[in-house]
């Protein structure tokens, strides 16, 4: 289904593009910058879960240590073994080539859409695909973050000690995302059916 689109629309539509290459580049940048630090594997930086507790923490400026509720911390660990390794890797590429895959599709959608074809099996392939890779970017970063952080405490734990609970880190923000992405992929394919059934009635 085509319809003519109007100047201001377009605009938008290309205001809309423009920043999701924006967000494409900084994810980019940003992956490129985090594998920097880790790939020399020598003080790899580890997003670690912790249950919380309270612990006194000096901060500039204040004077004295007051006491903070720490839930998450950032531990630097050398020489980590293959797995956590590749743990760590995955949990920066991983999210990276998601974030990057859905808003390449969403452009290509917003493209379409600015040209007038709304209802199309092409724009109903384009969010199910975002969707999909939202709820797989989801599961695979999930693993892969957890799998960091527990070999990262591994890898710091000493045989004196008594070990380390399970750090998980989860993040819904992209089941949030795909949820979203979901919605709008079954309105699309319901607009696609509609439009078939109702040209067949012409």
């Amino acid at each position: 289904m085509r319809a003519p689109f109007g100047t201001a629309t377009r605009a938008d539509v290309w205001f809309t593009a423009a920043l999701a290459l924006v967000g494409i580049v900084g994810t980019l940048v940003d992956a490129v910058v985090r594998l920097t630090q880790v790939l020399p594997n020598r003080e790899v930086p580890v997003d670690v879960d912790l249950p919380a507790s309270t612990q006194p923490i000096a901060i500039a400026g204040v004077g004295d240590a007051v006491p903070v509720e720490i839930d998450r911390v950032t531990v630097h660990v050398s020489d980590l073994p293959p797995a956590s390794y590749g743990a760590v890797i995955a949990s920066i590429v991983v999210p990276a080539v998601s974030i990057i895959v859905v808003l390449v599709c969403l452009t290509w959608l917003l493209r379409n859409i600015g040209a007038g074809e709304f209802f199309s099996r092409t724009n109903t392939r384009l969010v199910t695909s975002a969707a999909l890779t939202a709820v797989v970017g989801w599961l695979l970063t999930t693993v892969a973050t957890t799998g960091a952080a527990n070999g990262a405490l591994a890898t710091l734990t000493t045989d004196d000690t008594s070990g380390f609970e399970i750090s998980m880190n989860i993040s819904f923000l992209y089941l949030f995302a795909a949820m979203v992405a979901g919605c709008i992929a079954a309105t699309f394919h319901t607009g696609e059916r509609m439009q078939r059934d109702s040209e067949g009635l012409v």
